[in-house]
C-alpha cells in the first residue's frame, strides 16, 4: 500500500521536472528571440542616435537652412514694401539709412536665430546621451 504510493510521488514528481523543463526552455527561447528582434531593430537605430549625439552634422545643416530662411524672409521684405511703396507713387529704392537698418536688423536676426539653433542643438545632444525622448513641453 506505501510502496504504490511513493511511485505515484515519483511520478508526479518526475512530471513537475518534465513540465519545468518545458517551461524554462520555452522561457531560454522566448529570451533569445527577443535579445534577436532587440539586436536588429533597435540597436542601429541607438548607434544612429548616438552618432548623431556626438557630431554637428544636423547643426550645420539648419546654419545653413537659418541662412536661406533669413534671406528670403528679408528678401520678400523687402519686395513688399517695395510694392506697398509703389501704389502710393513714392520712391520703391531704399535710402542708405534704411539699407544700413535692414542689414543691422537682418545681422542681429541671424547671430540670434544661430544662437538658438545652438543651444537647440546642445539639448537634442543632450537627451539623446541621457536617453530622454520626446519634445520638451514649456
Amino acid at each position: 500500500m506505501f510502496s504504490s504510493i511513493g511511485t505515484n510521488n515519483q511520478e508526479e514528481s518526475t512530471a513537475v521536472e518534465e513540465s519545468t523543463n518545458s517551461f524554462q526552455d520555452m522561457q531560454a527561447d522566448l529570451t533569445r528571440e527577443q535579445w534577436e528582434d532587440y539586436k536588429n531593430r533597435y540597436i542601429p537605430i541607438q548607434n544612429n542616435l548616438i552618432a548623431l549625439s556626438q557630431n554637428d552634422t544636423l547643426l550645420h545643416e539648419q546654419l545653413e537652412r537659418n541662412d536661406v530662411n533669413i534671406n528670403n524672409s528679408y528678401r520678400l521684405s523687402d519686395l513688399n514694401n517695395s510694392v506697398k511703396r509703389g501704389r502710393f507713387g513714392l520712391d520703391t529704392s531704399k535710402t542708405e539709412q534704411g539699407s544700413t537698418n535692414s542689414n543691422l536688423s537682418k545681422s542681429l536676426a541671424t547671430a540670434s536665430l544661430n544662437n538658438e539653433t545652438r543651444q537647440a542643438n546642445e539639448d537634442l545632444q543632450t537627451k539623446i546621451i541621457t536617453g530622454q525622448g520626446g519634445s520638451s513641453v514649456t
